[in-house]
C-alpha cells in the first residue's frame, strides 16, 4: 500500500510545464492577446486548480495501472462535488481550446496545406480522451464505488441528502452510507442516553431516505480515533465483518430531558475578549468540528447583546448549512431568519451566480477589445468570450469573496461560516490571487492603448483592485478581523488546527480564539463519559500547549440534541466558558 497527498500547486505545474508551449500556442492562435501576455496569463496562480489537477491525477494512476485499487479521500461536500464534476469541466476546456485551434487549422489546412496535427491539437485530443474516459470510468459500477461518510446527526444528515442526491443525478451511484463516530450501547446515563436517542432517530432517518437500494454501516465511537496502520486495520474489520448493526432499544428522545454536559456558564460570546471590536469574524476548521453550528450562535448572541448593530451571517461554504442550523429559508439575499433578532440577516452566498454577474460585464468588455482588432486572421470575439469561459472551477470564489466587502456598507459585524480547512485558507488567499489578475489585465490594457480604448473593462478592474485593496487592509487590521477556528478535542483535529494555525499566522491574520466544540465537561455516571471527558481534557491540554499563550481556549459544551433554531442556539452560546485567556495580545 502506498499513501499520498496531492499537493495540486505543484501538480499544475508539472503539468503545465509538460503543456506550456502547446497551451500557450493555442491561446496566442485564438485569441488577440500576444505571447507576452499569454505567458503573463500562465504564470498566474490559478484558483480551484485543486478539482481538476485532482481528476487528472486520479485518472493518471487508473490509466499507469501501477496499481490495483485507488481509493480516494475526498474534500468535504461542496469540494467533493466539483471534484466529481471535473471530467464535465475538463471536457469544456477542451472543447473551447479546440474551438480557439479551429481558425489555425483552416489556415494551416487551406494555405500552408499541411493537413497533419500539431502540438496544441495532440495535447485537446489528450484532454477530450481523458475527460471522457474519466466520466466513463465514474459512472461504471464495476470499475468504480462510492462510499458517503456521514456522521449520526441532523446537520449530517441534511448534508448527505444534498449531496448524495447530487451524486444520483449526475449518474454516480452511492453503494453505501458509512455512519461514523455511533456511540455504542453501555449502561444508563442522562448524557449518553439522550445522545444515543437522538442518534437513533437520525439513523432511523438515514435508512429511511438513503438507505433505499444501498446499505447503511454504522461505526461505534471510539474514546480516541484511530491512526496508526494497527488502529485502522482493526476499524477496517469492523467494517468488513458484515455482521449487521443492531442496537439496543432505548426510551423516545421525547421522554428524556434535553441534555447538555455543562454547569452554568460565565462567558457567553458577546462577553469573550477575543470577538468584542471584531467588525469581520471569519470561523473554520476541519469538517465535522462545528463550525457552522458555532458562527451561527455567535451572531445572535453579538445580535442579541445590542439590538442597535446590524450582524450578517455570511455562509461561504459550497455545501450550506445555515438553514439548517435556523431550521428556516436562507437564500443568497441578506434576510432575517424566524425567531432570531430582527437586527441578524443571514445569507447563503452563490458564488456561482457573483461569478456570472461579474463574467458577464468583463466578457462584453473584452469583446469590445477584440472587436477593435478585427476579425481577420482570427475570430477575435469568439476568442475573447472563449478566454472567460476558460475560468476553472473556484475562479467564482474570487468573485464571491469581494461581497464580503460590498456587504460591509450595510452592517456593522459580518461573521463569515466559511469551507472546512483547506478551502477556507483558499478564500482567504483569493484576495492576493485576484489583486495579481487585475494588475495583469491592467498592464495588458496600458499596452493596447494606443490601439484600443480600455473603457469598461478598466473600470471593472479598477473596481475589482479598490475591492480587493479594501479587504486585504481589512483582513489584517488585528483590532476590526478575527480569524476564529473551530475544532474538537481529539487528536486528528487537533493536528488539523495545528496546520491551520501556522497557516493564518504566516498570512498575518489576527487568531485570538479557539472554540473547543462538543465538550464533555460535566460527565454523566456511566464509565465511558468520565473516560471521554478524561481523554478530552488530555487534548484541550495539548490546545492550550499550541496556542502558546497567544489565544483564548473556549469550551462549548456537548449538548444533545444539537442545538437548531435561533432560541436554542442563544441558550447553547450562554453556556460557553473561557478555559484559559491569551497572556499577551493575539497575533
Amino acid at each position: 500500500m502506498d499513501a499520498v497527498e496531492l499537493d495540486a500547486p505543484r501538480a499544475f505545474e508539472r503539468w503545465l510545464a509538460a503543456h506550456r508551449r502547446p497551451l500557450g500556442d493555442v491561446l496566442e492562435r485564438g485569441t488577440w492577446l500576444d505571447r507576452e501576455d499569454v505567458d503573463a496569463l500562465l504564470d498566474l496562480s490559478i484558483p480551484g486548480v485543486d478539482e481538476l489537477l485532482g481528476i487528472l491525477e486520479v485518472s493518471r494512476l487508473t490509466d499507469e495501472r501501477a496499481y490495483d485499487l485507488v481509493v480516494v479521500d475526498t474534500a468535504p461536500t461542496g469540494h467533493t462535488l466539483r471534484l466529481l464534476a471535473a471530467p464535465a469541466a475538463v471536457a469544456a476546456v477542451a472543447g473551447i481550446l479546440d474551438a480557439l485551434q479551429e481558425q489555425h487549422r483552416i489556415i494551416r489546412d487551406q494555405l500552408a496545406r499541411v493537413g497533419r496535427a500539431d502540438a496544441s491539437d495532440r495535447l485537446i485530443a489528450v484532454l477530450a480522451g481523458q475527460a471522457h474516459e474519466m466520466a466513463r470510468r465514474l459512472r461504471d459500477r464495476h470499475q468504480t464505488t462510492f462510499r458517503w461518510v456521514t456522521l449520526p446527526e441532523a446537520l449530517s444528515l441534511a448534508e448527505s441528502a444534498d449531496g448524495v442526491g447530487a451524486l444520483e443525478l449526475s449518474g454516480l451511484h452511492v453503494a453505501e452510507i458509512v455512519v461514523n463516530r455511533v456511540l455504542p450501547n453501555g449502561p444508563r446515563c442522562p448524557i449518553c442516553d439522550r445522545r444515543r436517542a437522538e442518534e437513533r432517530r437520525v439513523i432511523a432517518a438515514i435508512r429511511r431516505r438513503l438507505g433505499r437500494g444501498r446499505a447503511v454501516r454504522l461505526l461505534p465511537a471510539e474514546l480516541r480515533e484511530p491512526h496508526g496502520t494497527r488502529a485502522l486495520a482493526a476499524l477496517g474489520r469492523v467494517m468488513a465483518d458484515g455482521s449487521p448493526n443492531r442496537v439496543t432499544p432505548i426510551p423516545s428522545i421525547d421522554s428524556l430531558p434535553p441534555a447538555i454536559s455543562d454547569p452554568p456558564s460565565q462567558a457567553a460570546p458577546d462577553s469573550i475578549a477575543a470577538f468584542r471590536c471584531a467588525s469581520l469574524m471569519f470561523f473554520g476548521g476541519k469538517g465535522g468540528v462545528g463550525k457552522t453550528t458555532v458562527s451561527a450562535a455567535v451572531a445572535v448572541r453579538i445580535a442579541k447583546a445590542d439590538p442597535a448593530r446590524r450582524v450578517l451571517l455570511l455562509s461561504t461554504d459550497p455545501a450550506h448549512s445555515l438553514a439548517d442550523v435556523f431550521q428556516a429559508a436562507v437564500g443568497d439575499t441578506p434576510q432575517p431568519v424566524a425567531r432570531g433578532p430582527r437586527n441578524l440577516a443571514v445569507r447563503e452566498l452563490d458564488a456561482a451566480r457573483a461569478f456570472a454577474e461579474r463574467g458577464a460585464e468583463i466578457e462584453a468588455s473584452l469583446d469590445e477589445i477584440a472587436s477593435a482588432f478585427g476579425a481577420g486572421a482570427v475570430s477575435a470575439n469568439a476568442g475573447a468570450s472563449e478566454l472567460v469561459k476558460l475560468a476553472p472551477p473556484g475562479i467564482d470564489e474570487l468573485f464571491g469573496v469581494l461581497s464580503v466587502v460590498e456587504a460591509r456598507g450595510g452592517y456593522d459585524v459580518v461573521v463569515v461560516d466559511t469551507a472546512p480547512t483547506g478551502h477556507a485558507l483558499r478564500l482567504l488567499e483569493m484576495p492576493e490571487t485576484a489583486r495579481e489578475w487585475t494588475q495583469v489585465l491592467l498592464r495588458m490594457l496600458l499596452k493596447y492603448k494606443s490601439l484600443v480604448r480600455p473603457g469598461r473593462l478598466a473600470a471593472e478592474l479598477v473596481e475589482i483592485s479598490k475591492s480587493i485593496r479594501e479587504l486585504q487592509t481589512l483582513m489584517r487590521d488585528a483590532r476590526r478581523t478575527r480569524f476564529i477556528v473551530v475544532t474538537r478535542a481529539a487528536e486528528v483535529p487537533r493536528f488539523e488546527t495545528a496546520r491551520l494555525l501556522a497557516r493564518l499566522r504566516r498570512m498575518h491574520l489576527s487568531t485570538p480564539a479557539i472554540v473547543v466544540n462538543a465538550m464533555t465537561l460535566s460527565p454523566g455516571r456511566c464509565a465511558r463519559c468520565r473516560a471521554t471527558a478524561a481523554a478530552e481534557r488530555v487534548e484541550a491540554a495539548a490546545l492550550r500547549r499550541l496556542c502558546r499563550g497567544r489565544c483564548a481556549i473556549i469550551e462549548a459544551p456537548l449538548a444533545a440534541p444539537p442545538p437548531r433554531g435561533a432560541a436554542a442556539l442563544d441558550r447553547w452560546a450562554r453556556r460557553w466558558r473561557i478555559d484559559c485567556e491569551p497572556r499577551r495580545r493575539p497575533a
